[in-house]
């Protein structure tokens, strides 16, 4: 996979630069510096996969990489060993959620059944009082011993008086129980909404369950400010470096929680945070391209807008459904309905003038895509906005590509330099949603990975926090296994060494900032990562069991892991 040439890009530079540091230092003694880490194996996450023994680090920035030599030239306020461990650049999550949660919010991603779910919310009852709502994130039918999905009368039982509504694991369905229904105006008799589902039982009974439409609820729930959930932000973002993420891609806010909760958040918080950029999402419903248009206009601010700690990320928008609700829209039915291929959220004529006037404005593109028909109709209109707009470097992309588009489109997005945001991790963690939906020639290429490098489609690695430890994708990318072991689309498997730089350099390319992070050569910002051993040599299967073990930021360790 060919990138943009960093600062160092050859082995043969960086050590000739060590062995000039090494006799200036025998000429003039030692050189002062903030950081060294040595006795390691260093990945430098270039092209050629180079690795060292130690780094320096200075005023934030990378000053030198290589062996004892390095070691010799320079005298440091604190030297690290590594003890054999594997050293990368900070892992660059390209597409995430990092959210403030308020009081009467619960994590529910460690239910492991119905049992243990309404556990959860009769603990919240003792916060949440009677006529309030419940609400909350992360289960998961995949993970639930009853082997089914939750419905609104198991969570009556223990509501008591409350209303609830927790969403699924990857943001594409919820459930909510009869209160919330109740007060969202949702009954036996409401239709289907345009670009989501109201499951029903086998009586015609609402079970509680939406698929993609849960705004119908959400948007007769209590509005909190953003900046009564600017602490817990702060806490859930600082919580990132524990896993070894130095930068991330937060994937949708609207102009008003960028304005006033991240902003607010980077200026005041004194806890240690990732880089961060975000997403913009105007809003975009069926005819309503103007109004989304105004309101990127009114934002005032566009791509890359910010500083080198908090950015304006690219343009957000829902192209089709996931296959947790499920709704992504594919080419050929499920498996489980031969009737059902899922919908674009929005008439593409629609997206295609925000897309259009986005474009001529400077924004970069960060566009949801899940199904193959929805990818083969977005890349087509993203080059159509290439080809009509002003000629840039945009490094437009999709988020997800879970299914393998035709090899026209690979080869049109290569063409037009439209990338993608992959979740290589989807492929363990939701297995069980594919294996229920995708026919068994596209199960084997979910989330594929070689197939479009090997197209010239540029690529970053990220989580969808499914789950958001790096690690995660790391593994499935390098073995393409499911949680049960079962391999899925074994020729789309990556070395380990590409799969970490996908993860780390991946995503400093689509943030036009290849140049200064995601490498560890001279003059990169100083965001680094330990594991708790060299991967270069383990097997894959110890990839799940590795840790991080310390986290620097900026020259500066703000994570170390209590052994």
């Amino acid at each position: 996979m060919t990138m943009l040439s960093p600062v160092w890009r050859s082995a043969g530079l960086a050590a000739a630069w060590a062995g000039f540091l090494a006799l200036a230092a025998c000429a003039n003694g030692p050189q002062r510096a903030d950081l060294m880490l040595t006795n390691g194996v260093v990945f430098t996450a270039n092209e050629a996969y180079d690795t060292h023994q130690a780094v320096v680090v200075d005023k934030g920035r990378i000053l030198a990489v290589g062996g004892a030599e390095i070691e010799a030239a320079y005298r440091a306020d604190r030297t690290i060993d590594l003890k054999g461990r594997l050293l990368i650049p900070g892992f660059n999550d390209a597409h995430t959620h990092i959210d403030g949660n308020p009081g009467n919010w619960a994590d529910v991603s460690r239910a492991g059944s119905i049992l243990e779910l309404k556990a959860v919310v009769q603990r919240m009852t003792e916060v949440v009082p009677v006529g309030g709502w419940i609400i909350g994130y992360g289960w998961s039918e995949d993970r639930f011993s009853d082997g089914r999905k939750p419905t609104r009368f198991d969570l009556d039982e223990v509501s008591a008086g409350r209303a609830v509504l927790f969403t699924r694991e990857g943001g594409h369905a919820a459930i909510a129980n009869s209160l919330a229904l109740e007060r969202a105006e949702l009954s036996q008799s409401s239709p289907d909404p345009e670009g989501g589902s109201l499951e029903r039982d086998e009586q015609g009974r609402l079970t509680g369950v939406i698929a993609e439409r849960f705004d119908l609820v959400t948007r007769v729930m209590p509005r909190g400010q953003p900046e009564d959930l600017a602490e817990d932000l702060a806490r859930n973002l600082n919580a990132q470096l524990a896993l070894g993420i130095t930068s991330l891609t937060d994937a949708s806010a609207s102009p008003k929680v960028f304005d006033r909760l991240w902003t607010l958040v980077y200026a005041s918080s004194d806890l240690p945070l990732p880089r961060a950029r975000v997403q913009i999402n105007p809003g975009l419903d069926a005819g309503a391209s103007a109004d989304a248009i105004r309101a990127l206009i009114a934002f005032g601010r566009k791509t890359g807008d910010g500083d080198e700690r908090l950015s304006v990320g690219p343009l957000k928008v829902f192209v089709d459904g996931g296959f947790t609700g499920p709704a992504a829209f594919t080419t050929r039915p499920y498996r489980n309905d031969p009737s059902y291929r899922g919908s674009l959220t929005t008439p593409m004529a629609d997206i295609e003038r925000l897309a259009k006037a986005a474009h001529e404005l400077g924004w970069q593109f960060g566009f949801h895509t899940i199904g193959d028909r929805a990818i083969d109709e977005a890349a087509g209109m993203m080059a159509r906005v290439i080809a009509s707009g002003p000629a840039r470097d945009h490094r437009h992309y999709l988020n997800h590509f879970s299914m393998t588009p035709r090899a026209e489109t690979l080869a049109l997005m290569a063409r037009h330099g439209i990338a993608i945001a992959q979740q290589p991790n989807f492929t363990y963690s939701l297995e069980g949603r594919y294996r229920t939906y995708l026919p068994d020639e596209a199960l084997a290429l979910n989330n594929p990975i070689a197939t479009p490098l090997s197209a010239g489609v540029r690529m970053a690695f990220s989580s969808d926090i499914i789950p958001i430890g790096p690690l995660v994708g790391v593994y499935a990318a390098v073995t393409r296994k499911g949680r049960s072991g079962a391999v899925y689309g074994d020729g789309e498997r990556v070395s380990l060494p590409e799969a970490l730089r996908l993860y780390t350099h991946g995503g400093a390319y689509l943030s036009f900032e290849e140049t200064k992070k995601g490498l560890i050569e001279p003059g990169y910002f100083a965001d680094l990562a330990v594991l708790s051993e060299n991967l270069l040599e383990a097997p894959p299967e110890r990839i799940l069991e590795t840790k991080v073990d310390m986290t620097v930021l900026d020259g500066r360790v703000v994570f170390e892991r209590t052994p």
